[in-house]
């Protein structure tokens, strides 16, 4: 099973704080939410625009967490909004959805901490 996201290269790209990744993991918790439901709003009231804007900061977001899944959800959302290709959209909402539901279902498992590189281990 592939992993949802990838701890080591989040960190990486914060910096090795694990602080800012937690700031990071509220940040997710508390606008994913806000932006799925913009996204589905955008697409009831037709507007392509509002919808692919919607979907590229989701895919930013989850981006930040190497969270595969989730950013091909989220690009497959922003391509069909951006060619106004309506027919696939409620299948790569849902897809997105699900993705992002999983992505902040594992993050909210607390992680170990990974274990240090040791000179006997490289």
């Amino acid at each position: 099973m592939a992993n949802i996201y990838d701890y080591p290269g989040s960190l990486r790209r914060m910096g090795d704080d694990r602080e800012l990744f937690q700031e990071m993991v509220g940040l997710l918790r508390s606008d994913a939410p806000r932006w799925l439901s913009v996204v589905s709003a955008a697409q009831r009231e037709g507007d392509s625009g509002r919808l692919e804007r919607a979907a590229h900061t989701l895919k930013g977001l989850a981006s930040n967490f190497g969270a595969t899944r989730a950013v091909a959800a989220a690009a497959e959302v922003e391509v069909l909004a951006r060619s106004q290709q309506t027919a696939g959209l409620p299948a790569a909402m849902s897809e997105l959805e699900e993705s992002l539901d999983e992505l902040l279902k594992a993050l909210a498992s607390p992680r170990e901490t990974p274990p240090r590189e040791t000179s006997a281990s490289r």
